[in-house]
């Protein structure tokens, strides 16, 4: 009996993780298009630069800045490129988190950028969101977790009995 009301506060538990997944992921999707927002301001002022005199090449327009005498524009190389590499990985991760939830879950968990991912715990607000999604991930994650508890706990009495069996059949009476 103390063993079902803890597979069902295991459960419970499981449910409520469950549930911030969806909400995580889309507090990180947030954060990726405020920086891609906030970095496309900057990128449109230089790429309409390029548009007006390198045919929109952006790389061309960088190269012009690396390669110029004035030391001010070639100190301005450093921050273009940083600018450029930004909006690239930013695009990216925005194209990575359209894809389906699981597929998400994987890319943040092993690809995604680390300072972001971290930020995004730092500021994370913890909830209980109703939507469709996050109760259809709460009640995976606790199946999930009670198949794993129940396999678990069935294993460990397997072993047991099996332990308990061998060791009758060795027992020598006087």
């Amino acid at each position: 009996m103390l063993r079902r009301y803890f597979s069902l506060l295991l459960a419970l538990a499981a449910a409520l993780v469950g549930v911030q997944i969806p909400n995580y992921v889309t507090q990180y999707q947030q954060r990726i298009d405020a920086q891609y927002t906030e970095a496309m301001i900057y990128y449109r002022e230089y790429q309409a630069i390029a548009d007006t005199y390198l045919n929109g090449d952006m790389q061309a327009l960088l190269a012009a800045h690396e390669n110029s005498d004035n030391d001010i524009f070639k100190a301005e190389a450093v921050p273009l490129r940083t600018l450029i590499e930004r909006v690239e990985l930013l695009s990216y991760e925005q194209q990575q988190l359209q894809r389906p939830l699981p597929v998400q879950v994987w890319f943040i968990a092993t690809q995604a950028n680390p300072q972001i991912r971290q930020d995004t715990w730092r500021m994370y607000s913890y909830n209980v969101p109703m939507t469709t999604t996050a109760v259809v991930t709460a009640l995976v994650s606790a199946v999930l977790t009670l198949l794993l508890w129940d396999t678990c706990w069935g294993l460990l009495r397997w072993g047991w009995r099996r332990i308990r069996h061998t060791n009758k059949g060795r027992r020598v009476t006087p």
